[in-house]
């Protein structure tokens, strides 16, 4: 009988512990995470230079509020020879009085009392070549929406790696690419082509490169849930994109497309900006009104 009461509070004592040690709480201590500059700047021909600055947040923040940088130093540099320089910014915003060139390379140096110096380079790829847009056949997949094929033929120059970035757009009668009439809808559309990238979340787009077919021409499907009419035309645009802007854009798209998976990869962000974080990217694009059968 002895023995028995013992063990039984042997046992008690065992499971105490356990119990006890799987409620112990274990503190970490992560350290202040410093908060970054961020650069943000898409350019390409035509279009005014413009640069933005923020301040990053960290992931434990819960507030929406992006804080803006309007007191840093920029200064744009064109083909290696300052360009402007730039000493405040309009809730974030940092405008030059110039457009940049075609095939120019270009580098942003910024310099803020809090941040110190960051910087980016990039360059303005030649314009892409978009040969045709013809839909072709309508699909009728089981549920609903009706998906319409469309077939892209694109002229690839051969001269270096090339990286695109493709959308659609349903553009109203009389709305010309450029002007500020008219209504825009940008569509969704994908292809099972294995060169491209889908994306649906973000860029409602495809990226794709030229490794497949680089200094030809190569023929693209792509599947859109609208289909084209006289009166309400359907646009592709297609923009050849810089390397760094390429980056960037397929990493967010992998961060989109592992979001809900638990057991997924951290996925990092891309970014070209030495010291601090963002992208400054180009591109160069053309439009094509798709046919009408």
């Amino acid at each position: 009988m002895i023995f028995r009461k013992i063990y039984r509070l042997l046992l008690f004592s065992i499971v105490a512990l356990l119990y006890n040690g799987c409620q112990k709480t274990i503190s970490i201590d992560t350290g202040k995470i410093k908060p970054r500059l961020v650069l943000n700047a898409l350019i390409e021909p035509d279009s005014i230079f413009k640069v933005e600055l923020s301040k990053s947040r960290s992931l434990m923040d819960s507030s929406q509020l992006v804080e803006l940088i309007n007191s840093a130093s920029v200064k744009i540099y064109e083909d290696g020879v300052l360009k402007t320089t730039l000493g405040f910014g309009i809730e974030g915003i940092y405008v030059a009085p110039f457009k940049p060139k075609q095939t120019s390379s270009y580098r942003i140096a910024v310099d803020d009392a809090e941040f110190g110096h960051i910087e980016a380079t990039t360059n303005i790829p030649d314009q892409p070549v978009l040969v045709s847009a013809v839909p072709t056949t309508e699909l009728t997949p089981a549920s609903s929406p009706r998906y319409y094929k469309y077939k892209l033929v694109i002229r690839d120059s051969g001269k270096h790696r090339d990286y695109y970035y493709l959308r659609a757009f349903l553009i109203q009668r009389g709305f010309t690419p450029g002007t500020p009439v008219g209504s825009v809808i940008a569509y969704d559309i994908y292809s099972d082509d294995r060169v491209v990238i889908n994306d649906t979340y973000t860029l409602r787009g495809i990226l794709f490169d030229d490794s497949a077919f680089n200094g030809y021409e190569y023929e693209l499907i792509i599947y859109s849930p609208y289909r084209v009419t006289f009166a309400n035309p359907l646009w592709f645009e297609l923009s050849s994109i810089s390397k760094e802007y390429y980056n960037y854009l397929s990493s967010i798209i992998t961060q989109n497309n592992a979001g809900n998976n638990p057991f997924a990869e951290p996925v990092i962000i891309k970014s070209n900006v030495q010291n601090g974080t963002g992208v400054f990217g180009a591109r160069n694009s053309v439009y094509l009104k798709a046919s009408i059968n």
